[in-house]
């Protein structure tokens, strides 16, 4: 302040503090000065007011803030200033944009755009950071980003200056709040990637020895020294932040129970799958026992049953795929499937694995799959002790055998051996008819039926097809979508397209309403099948268009392979021999990756008897 008086206001200080302080407030009361005071925080104690060494600067404050004066001040802190007696406003500054980082950066280093968003959203769009790693690739990079985001990216705390800046304030954290600091390093188990925020029940759950009534001054303490992000009652850590908490959190003694805190919040926090974040919000579990290799937990978070948007109650793993998330679920069981041992949840696992597989073409695998589902609850219901049967366990084991035989015979139908699928629909009704598994005999007597319609068996199809239509309409809507547009292709087999075409009109509305996304594109193929046969072919070209643009967003290669062919045959009605040459040769690529020769020998003898037919 004596400076301020001799160099900036040509005053004579004073050695009274008192007398400095008046003659400052009045050249501040009729001078326009900006004032900057930097770095403020190492003045303030735990709860942000000044500590005693310095309270002096609480006079100083007071003058500056006065309503009087006509200077404005502005104090930079990592810490919230709060002295109560003093008028001051916060403002918190927000992250750079992307934009920002380009324009500092685009006259210094070689921008790669792809690049600068991975690295702006690593660094929370940090200032600091900005500088550090822009001078950083300058300076051992040549300018060139790419380079440096290929060799740094797992390593966000790069720099020692970075590291230090960080270290420093976490450092800080602990000397001066404890609690605040211990909360602080276990918020860094969760991801904040699939899901970038947790809400505040998500970290009340983390700190498990801390009283109730103090729950919220410890957040308080995290938010005013800007060491969590909060935005409308969400909160997440600047990655910086998270990247020192992780390690400090895996050194600690609080780093399994962290994460199994934290996974218990994300399981409880989805009762019921409605939407795609529902159902991603219900996988975070997983991965924190993934972290903590606790494999069996890791399994039960996939196998959990939820009701689910179609009047469902699924392992998460089948809604998932459902949802058309089929490769993020494939993932998560082929990392923890080698670490369980349990034979109740192995088989189902590779219950859910087999259908995967089959969607995305492995329709070999997925048989493989089954059978070690059949094999694993067989031996699982072995061993289940006689006295004391838990029934609930016998109808499940139960359950995966009949299921696991149902979908092989819907494996069977895609590889186009007809006869092998009714074998295994046949075994299906006779394990299941009139017993607590009935719902699966009336699911494999509607797809037998379709077997039936293609094998020309047309009144056995047609019986079967009547029983099905019956049942199917007792059910609650999309209960059954998957196999209500089963029963519609069925009908349009047996030529009766407008029955057909009601049911799988029903389907779709049903599908795209609820993110049914494969059963939206398989109702899409065989309604354009339908507009096929009445001559409306650009509208059936539209809707095979549509489908399989949706099986390529889900990669569900098996249907691909089928609406390709379709559309092949669509073209050559519509007398486009290119496309529909294109198209078959598509279609049999993929009947050839799924190692499906009969289908490959189908649609060579309908393309030879076209021919001959065109050469008559």
């Amino acid at each position: 302040m004596e400076e301020w008086l001799k160099q900036d206001f040509n005053q004579e200080p004073s050695q009274d503090f008192g007398v400095a302080l008046g003659r400052l407030k009045r050249q501040l009361n009729h001078r326009y000065i900006g004032i900057l005071i930097d770095n403020f925080e190492p003045l303030l104690e735990q709860k942000g007011c000044l500590i005693s060494l310095h309270r002096n600067y609480l006079e100083l404050l007071r003058i500056l803030a006065d309503a009087n004066v006509q200077s404005v001040t502005l104090i930079t802190s990592r810490d919230r200033l709060c002295e109560p007696d003093l008028n001051i406003a916060h403002y918190r500054l927000p992250q750079l944009s992307i934009e920002a980082w380009q324009v500092f950066l685009e006259n210094q280093v070689t921008l790669d755009i792809s690049t600068l968003t991975q690295i702006h959203w690593s660094y929370g769009g940090n200032a600091k950071a900005m500088r550090i790693v822009c001078g950083l690739i300058k300076e051992d990079y040549g300018g060139k980003m790419t380079a440096y985001w290929q060799e740094n990216q797992q390593n966000l705390l790069v720099t020692t200056a970075l590291k230090n800046l960080v270290i420093s304030q976490i450092e800080r954290l602990k000397i001066l709040d404890p609690l605040a600091y211990r909360l602080l390093i276990r918020l860094s188990c969760y991801r904040y990637q699939d899901i970038p925020n947790v809400p505040v029940k998500g970290i009340f759950c983390l700190l498990w020895d801390v009283s109730d009534e103090q729950h919220f001054s410890v957040i308080r303490s995290l938010r005013n020294r800007s060491l969590i992000e909060f935005e409308e009652g969400k909160y997440w850590l600047h990655p910086l932040i998270q990247s020192e908490g992780i390690f400090r959190l895996r050194q600690s003694k609080y780093w399994k129970k962290a994460n199994r805190q934290a996974a218990l919040f994300w399981t409880n926090s989805v009762e019921t799958i409605e939407t795609i974040q529902d159902a991603i919000q219900g996988l975070e579990a997983y991965y924190h026992y993934l972290e903590i290799e606790e494999f069996d937990q890791a399994a039960r978070v996939i196998l959990q049953s939820r009701n689910n948007q179609w009047g469902q109650f699924l392992p998460l793993g089948s809604t998932f795929y459902r949802l058309g998330l089929l490769q993020p679920i494939l993932i998560t069981i082929n990392q923890v499937i080698p670490h369980i041992k349990s034979e109740h949840n192995l088989s189902e696992l590779y219950n859910i694995l087999g259908d995967l597989s089959w969607i995305t073409g492995e329709i070999h695998q997925a048989f493989t799959y089954q059978e070690k589902t059949i094999y694993l609850a067989t031996q699982a219901l072995q061993k289940l002790p006689d006295s004391s049967v838990d029934h609930q366990k016998l109808y499940y084991l139960k359950m995966l055998n009949i299921d696991a035989l149902l979908s092989m015979g819907l494996y069977k139908i895609d590889l186009w051996e007809l006869e092998e699928a009714a074998l295994l629909f046949e075994q299906v009704i006779k394990e299941a008819d009139q017993t607590k598994h009935h719902a699966w005999s009336q699911k494999a007597s509607l797809c037998l039926g379709l077997v039936k319609s293609y094998l020309g068996e047309v009144e056995p199809a047609q019986i079967l097809a009547d029983e099905a239509y019956d049942f199917i309409g007792e059910q609650v809507p999309g209960r059954l979508a998957y196999f209500l547009q089963i029963l519609g292709q069925t009908y349009v087999n047996l030529g009766k397209v407008e029955r057909g075409h009601q049911i799988l009109s029903e389907a779709l509305e049903y599908a795209q309403k609820n993110h049914y996304i494969q059963v939206e594109a398989k109702t899409l193929k065989g309604l354009a099948e339908i507009a096929h046969l009445q001559n409306c072919f650009e509208v059936a070209l539209e809707q095979h268009l549509q489908g399989i643009c949706l099986l390529e967003e889900i990669g569900a290669t098996c249907d691909l392979a089928e609406a390709y062919w379709q559309l092949s045959l669509t073209y050559q009605a519509m007398n486009n021999p290119g496309k529909s040459k294109h198209n078959y040769q598509l279609a049999v690529q993929y009947f050839t990756q799924m190692q499906a020769p009969k289908q490959v020998e189908k649609l060579s003898s309908f393309l030879r008897n076209s021919r001959g037919k065109m050469n008559k």
